[in-house]
């Protein structure tokens, strides 16, 4: 469905639909989706708008959203600013939202405060204020540690940059810092690829969120492929690093506790993780999802119509009820990404007789060595990590 026209946004009172929302349970994250970046990278397909003369606006409309809340003090677990970049925002301007945060969040028992930042961001006075703020962890976007690919992608930082910010993050006290690569591109060896895992066991990174580099459609790259001006990474080059990754892990201390994620023991990222085993979250700001374990919304992904109707005092949003059939397959697709798999009794709870159901299935899959033989939990081995998605779809039902 397309969001981004007036007439596919509907818009709708908001207090009615969040004050269900809050009630929950004790795990409840709060996104907040900060549109704007300073440059359009060439594989990105994220919303975000590089206008950044709208930000203050937008902030605005991002305070007049989280307000809406204001029938309680529901307690967050974790918060988490992502975008966009949200490391382009004023300290001003991220006040503001953590004022707005404050007035209808109780953030005393908050364990996880991420912001997303790009390594150029990372200065001493947003490094300072930051930290005052109550920001206690930093997802930096490295991608890379080579310049000529940096240039390629259309990152506007340097390798040297990166080195710098992570030291200078951990000079002020931030000492959870996760840190973003991109694998499998045309433009990075496998060799090339070592020696960024390398730094990253010894830059004082306490997690790392590794992604295979795809081509989306609606970006740079999605229309130089349609074009015929560059290809698609082949599949074996994503393999052969995604396997290193596997055994480097292994052989240094790193948990792979999701397909793209790996920590130093006690580093999960919580806010994520919420994500995969299936809580309930809020997401604030435009194309920002919400989800309530049944019911799930999304905000419009336009960033005019997202401020008019904030203005209006409404919200411009999408929202579906999953079926029995939906939750089921979610649960697959976020669960067999963790290293722990998913529960059968947890399937059949919410599709009864689903082991039964699937059972020639489940066998057929172990004798490929594609599940381990476990009585109790579906767990995709290590080595059959890559074939993530073909296996979960063999396993859904319809």
């Amino acid at each position: 469905m397309d969001l981004n026209t007036k007439e596919a946004a509907r818009e709708r009172s908001m207090p009615q639909k969040y004050g269900k929302m809050g009630d929950l349970c004790a795990v409840l994250g709060l996104y907040i989706h900060i549109p704007f970046c300073r440059h359009a990278c060439h594989y990105c397909n994220f919303h975000f708008s590089t206008q950044l003369q709208h930000s203050d606006a937008m902030v605005s409309a991002i305070a007049q959203e989280i307000d809406l809340h204001n029938n309680n003090q529901t307690p967050l677990s974790t918060l988490y600013f992502g975008g966009g970049s949200p490391s382009v925002l004023t300290p001003q301007e991220l006040q503001r939202i953590f004022t707005a945060i404050h007035r209808n969040f109780d953030l005393s028992q908050t364990q996880e405060i991420t912001l997303e930042a790009n390594p150029e961001d990372l200065t001493p006075s947003n490094l300072e204020t930051w930290k005052l703020l109550g920001i206690n962890r930093l997802s930096i976007g490295i991608q890379s540690l080579n310049d000529e690919e940096l240039s390629w992608m259309n990152r506007k930082h340097s390798a040297a940059q990166s080195l710098a910010a992570v030291a200078l993050a951990a000079t002020y006290g931030f000492h959870d810092v996760s840190i973003d690569l991109i694998y499998g591109s045309e433009k990075k060896s496998l060799s090339q690829w070592k020696a960024e895992l390398d730094w990253a066991n010894t830059c004082g990174a306490s997690h790392l969120s590794c992604y295979a580099m795809t081509i989306e459609e609606k970006t740079t790259f999605g229309h130089r492929l349609a074009k015929g001006q560059m290809q698609s990474p082949p599949d074996e080059h994503a393999e052969s690093h995604f396997d290193y990754l596997c055994t480097w892990a292994a052989a240094n201390g790193w948990e792979h506790y999701e397909i793209s994620n790996l920590c130093k023991p006690g580093h999960r990222a919580m806010h994520n993780s919420h994500y995969w085993e299936g809580h309930p979250y809020i997401g604030i700001g435009p194309s920002a999802h919400s989800f309530d374990g049944k019911n799930r919304s999304w905000n419009i992904a336009q960033n005019h119509l997202y401020m008019e109707a904030m203005q209006n005092g409404t919200r411009a949003f999408e929202e579906e009820t999953l079926s029995v059939s939906d939750q089921l397959n979610e649960k697959l697709m976020t669960g067999l990404r963790l290293i722990n798999g998913v529960e059968i009794a947890a399937l059949d709870a919410i599709h009864p007789g689903y082991r039964h159901e699937k059972e020639a299935t489940i066998q057929n899959l172990i004798a490929k060595e594609w599940l381990l033989n476990d009585s109790s939990r579906l767990i995709i081995p290590v080595k059959s990590r890559f074939l993530c998605d073909a296996i979960t779809v063999e396993l859904m039902v319809d």
